[in-house]
């Protein structure tokens, strides 16, 4: 039934993303644009509503990705301050070019740079969190991300005014999808069919490397190399993500959970994840986009979203009746 609701919704969500924003279109400008409408429609709207629903399904494989290989029912990109750790990479990027310091011509591979701060960021947290439990990783990733939000926001601040055309502290630390132009749409919809590619093909690997690393070495498989590599596509994953359209959180932590209800095996969450992150991603986008009159942070969209779900899973755990439904 679940499965099917979202099947649904998927097409719905799309179109309304179609005519919803600060231009509203009608059916007919959708199916026949003409003059302005038709730069609207296929030059901003069209790229960005698919943009919206790839970050969507990648932010969301990301996520079971992570909570299944960590074992970790409350661990996101987001939680694991991978996104601020990425975030503030991207940023540093933009503070060396402005003052012209050395290294300045790292803009010009911002995602790569991102990636590497958004990897540092991944393993101080988990470095943290090694020997003690659920909760030792979250508490370890919220101070890693406080500290990567801190230093973004310090950079921001001294450099903006000096540079007003930099995007925002509200887009980088709250996130926003506003792409224009498709060169964007080409790469994530790459990126994502890898992911997917890979997620399918090494499936059996992660439910073994979730259930126990001494079955892990049993089948051939090095738990702790095999984690590396997922981590490092993950990290990389949500550096180009977080330099284009900013952090967006919790969409990682609550889509799994969601899929979990209708298949909580990783190849049934390769497949469900996608669906429902997309789902979720693009009505977030459309109340982000203007619908309100203005422009609000999708993760303070999202944020709403996921308070319950993240409730209730606390609830369970404090309670001792584990996680999956």
């Amino acid at each position: 039934m679940l499965k099917y609701l979202f099947i649904t919704l998927l097409p719905i969500s799309f179109f309304l993303g179609l005519i919803l924003g600060e231009v509203r279109l009608s059916i007919g400008e959708i199916f026949h644009p003409e003059g302005v409408y038709s730069i609207i429609l296929f030059d901003i709207r069209l790229p960005t509503v698919i943009s919206a629903m790839l970050i969507g399904i990648l932010i969301s494989l990301c996520g079971a990705i992570l909570q299944h290989l960590l074992k970790n029912p409350l661990i996101d990109p987001y939680i694991s301050g991978t996104s601020s750790g990425g975030a503030f990479g991207a940023v540093l990027t933009y503070f060396l070019l402005a003052f012209n310091l050395p290294l300045s011509w790292l803009i010009y591979v911002q995602p790569l740079f991102a990636f590497i701060t958004a990897t540092l960021a991944t393993l101080i947290t988990l470095g943290i969190g090694r020997k003690g439990g659920i909760y030792s990783i979250v508490v370890g990733g919220i101070v890693v991300s406080y500290i990567f939000s801190s230093l973004t926001t310090i950079l921001l601040v001294i450099y903006q005014e000096k540079y007003p055309q930099i995007p925002p502290l509200t887009f980088w630390l709250l996130g926003e999808i506003n792409i224009v132009g498709w060169r964007d749409v080409i790469i994530l919809s790459i990126i994502t069919f890898l992911l997917i590619f890979l997620v399918l093909k090494y499936s059996r690997q992660i439910d073994l490397v979730s259930i126990s690393d001494e079955i892990s070495f049993t089948h051939g498989i090095n738990p702790g190399r095999f984690r590396l590599f997922w981590l490092l596509i993950v990290s990389l994953i949500t550096a180009y993500i977080v330099s284009i359209a900013g952090i967006i959180g919790f969409i990682g932590i609550i889509v799994p959970h969601i899929a979990r209800r209708i298949d909580g095996s990783m190849r049934g969450l390769s497949i469900y994840s996608p669906l429902i992150g997309a789902v979720i991603m693009e009505f977030s986008n459309i109340l982000s986009r203007g619908i309100f009159g203005t422009i609000i942070p999708i993760t303070a969209i999202t944020a709403l979203v996921a308070s319950p779900i993240i409730i209730s899973i606390l609830v369970k755990i404090n309670a001792g009746q584990g996680v999956e439904s």
